[in-house]
């Protein structure tokens, strides 16, 4: 089975006021090209910290990232928690962004925030501010301007938590169907476990800080997920019962 991402024996540890502070502990997992790959635990068991360390925005830490399949960091976006917009861009020049840093010609950079913004259903609001759009329209721009450069892995941090559930639930939709059609990697992090069941093809549950992955689950409940089903719950259940303290 090919790999486009390991990590080998991860730690990480903050040294505060004469101290240190153990954060991640002997972290190992590989995942495969086309995943759909979810972590979840308690609050501060180091989630995002362990997914900046894979994406390579965080350096500081002990043990190692692989990155496999000719992976390259240009082939990596990141989604955040809070938008990270540019408030001084409009949504195109947004989602234009990073094919700038790329030189893409264009031409072609014009197709693609074309295309995005159909994707996204973001037309009409091609020339408005970040300002000027609510929380799911800002992330909906945050996730095009990640997908518009076609990367191989994307990373997203707590992408929906700012959002209200009917939004949430949109976009969520609005990501899987993305994803079954480009079919990148996905690495994500949440706190909400119905959601890590809806989306990942597997489930990562770390351990409180220091924090070590307690289990992955294997997710075999068909797609489209029916959230009120036994299955469902049964996993969900399991699930809680791990993470809760």
């Amino acid at each position: 089975m090919s790999i486009i991402l390991s990590a080998k024996h991860i730690i990480k540890t903050y040294h505060e006021s004469g101290r240190n502070l153990s954060v991640l502990a002997d972290i190992n997992l590989e995942i495969s090209p086309g995943e759909f790959f979810v972590f979840v635990g308690p609050s501060g068991s180091g989630k995002s910290t362990l997914l900046r360390i894979m994406s390579g925005l965080d350096k500081d830490f002990g043990g190692s990232i692989f990155y496999g399949e000719k992976l390259k960091p240009s082939e990596i976006s990141f989604v955040f928690q809070q938008f990270a917009l540019f408030p001084w861009l409009t949504v195109a020049q947004n989602i234009e962004f990073g094919l700038i840093a790329r030189s893409v010609p264009d031409k072609k950079r014009r197709e693609i925030v074309r295309a995005e913004l159909t994707t996204f259903g973001l037309e009409k609001f091609a020339h408005a501010y970040p300002r000027d759009l609510s929380g799911g329209m800002k992330q909906r721009v945050g996730i095009a301007r990640a997908l518009a450069t076609e990367p191989r892995v994307i990373f997203m941090d707590e992408p929906f938590s700012e959002l209200d559930s009917f939004t949430a639930t949109e976009l969520r939709k609005d990501l899987l169907r993305i994803w079954r059609e480009r079919k990148p990697t996905i690495i994500m992090v949440t706190h909400i476990i119905e959601e890590a069941i809806e989306l990942a093809d597997r489930i990562a549950v770390l351990t409180p800080r220091p924090g070590k992955i307690e289990k992955i689950f294997q997710n075999t409940l068909p797609r489209p997920r029916q959230e009120r089903s036994q299955e469902f719950y049964r996993l969900e259940d399991t699930i809680t019962e791990i993470i809760k303290p």
